[in-house]
């Protein structure tokens, strides 16, 4: 009946170690490869943001020179200035010659800070931290990734992990159809030695055995695939022999979905691939701002401090340095600008063409979650439609029997009646999973599905 095919559990193999849906959920985010590699992904883009964080750190490089008694130490130190695009730059030197060459002072030092500002191209911050913007959006994208991969696994061990219940009670359904036609057989075989039944009967009820021996046949290899599908899922190797644990299936209660224009504004505020899109379309418009930018000419204020000291030691070269003071203008202009033209042509392209993919991914993401609520309630009543089939061809096997005992009737209608009770609970199973399926896929695809609260221990 109904409630018996709701209920049967499927009992997993005897003595083999098992997992409720929440913990090969949590294996499955431990051990998945794809995701460890979309988690690889995050690292990395954290690592290209530490490497463009670190432009704005001072660059510091030391030299040292030493040959046929001339020494020099160097120092050169650079800096981005933050929020302007400007770079000060800083050298230093200090040159020892031997005592034995005819030079007027054997010891010279060279101090330079030179400050450059851009006026136009370069200039501000988006110019500034592009490279940093970028990095840091990279790595925002990358969680977004990982976030979502996150969820598509915990649907795809729910799936895999259903599959495997649902592929137990069909092999349940076939075994006990096997053992009722295999004592339909004996009873076909005893009422012909009597002559309460012809060979055709016999012949009928043999047919029916050895079709149900062969339903055995193809559950049994077809839950024998689902345990492998569900293993590789999490990662496990071919001699783990876990499986899921046996699980009751609930019945959809009427309809205990939201309206689907919440469901559809849920999911336009937090789809995670819709706000990584709208994200792409501000970057786009960053890249088209500085394509015009880079189509200004380049002129820079400049401030330049020089100290150049000569000296017979280094004591004495601080008070025989020369300071020197420039301020001067700096631009240039190239004539050929067809590369530049052609980057600010293709980026507001772009602008335009991610635009136009955000307004495609809204009206995707409403498509999806019309189809899992419509997806849902066709299930929902499925369901109902199949627990009154699944109550009726009971009832039409019961009738079926007790009118074959009787002798009313050959053995025609209780094999009849036998096939459609074993399609009734095998598609009432088959539904009942898929519906447990489809609440997370529609918790999925409205973007609030959160996998470590909802597949907590």
């Amino acid at each position: 009946d109904p409630d018996m095919a709701r209920e049967a559990l499927g009992a997993p193999t005897p003595g083999a170690p098992t997992l409720s849906l929440a913990g090969a959920v949590r294996v499955a985010l431990e051990r998945n490869f794809s995701l460890q590699d979309s988690s690889d992904s995050v690292a990395s883009a954290r690592w290209q943001e530490s490497a463009a964080r670190g432009e704005f750190l001072p660059q510091v490089v030391p030299t040292f020179e030493r040959g046929e008694g001339r020494t020099l130490f160097g120092l050169d130190v650079s800096q981005k200035v933050p929020w302007t695009g400007g770079t000060l730059v800083a050298s230093g030197r200090y040159l020892s010659q031997p005592d034995d060459v005819e030079v007027p002072y054997p010891r010279s030092s060279d101090l330079r800070l030179l400050l450059s500002q851009p006026l136009l191209k370069d200039a501000g911050p988006n110019a500034t931290y592009f490279n940093l913007t970028n990095a840091q959006r990279a790595v925002v994208g990358q969680e977004r990734s990982f976030a979502l991969a996150r969820q598509r696994l915990a649907v795809l061990v729910a799936s895999s992990f259903y599959s495997v219940v649902a592929q137990r009670q069909l092999f349940e359904v076939a075994e006990q159809s096997l053992e009722r036609t295999e004592s339909l057989l004996k009873a076909s075989d005893a009422r012909l030695k009597v002559g309460m039944a012809s060979k055709l009967d016999v012949f009928r009820a043999e047919l029916q055995a050895a079709q149900a021996r062969e339903g055995m046949i193809r559950s049994r290899a077809s839950l024998e695939t689902a345990l492998e599908q569900f293993r590789g899922i999490l990662a496990l190797p071919p001699d783990n022999l876990v499986e899921p644990e046996a699980v009751s299936l609930a019945a959809p209660e009427g309809r205990d979905v939201e309206p689907v224009e919440v469901l559809v504004g849920r999911a336009l505020d937090s789809r995670l691939e819709l706000k990584e899109a709208r994200d792409r379309v501000e970057d786009a418009r960053r890249a088209a701002s500085l394509a015009r930018q880079d189509m200004l000419p380049r002129v820079d204020v400049n401030l330049g401090v020089t100290r150049l000291g000569f000296g017979q030691s280094f004591g004495d070269l601080w008070g025989l340095s020369d300071r020197q003071v420039e301020f001067f203008l700096s631009a240039s202009y190239p004539i050929r600008q067809s590369s530049q033209k052609a980057n600010r042509a293709v980026s507001e392209l772009q602008v335009r063409s991610r635009e136009r993919g955000v307004e495609q991914l809204e009206l995707e993401i409403e498509r999806e979650v019309h189809q899992a609520v419509r997806e849902l309630d066709r299930i929902r009543q499925s369901v109902e439609v199949q627990e009154q089939a699944v109550d009726v061809a009971a009832q039409q096997r019961r009738l079926a029997v007790l009118r074959y005992q009787r002798g009313l009737a050959s053995n025609f209608d209780v094999i009849d009646a036998e096939s459609n009770f074993v399609v009734a609970r095998s598609s009432l199973v088959g539904l009942l999973t898929s519906y447990a399926v489809a609440r997370l896929e529609l918790q999925r695809v409205t973007g609030t599905l959160a996998v470590d609260t909802e597949f907590a221990p």
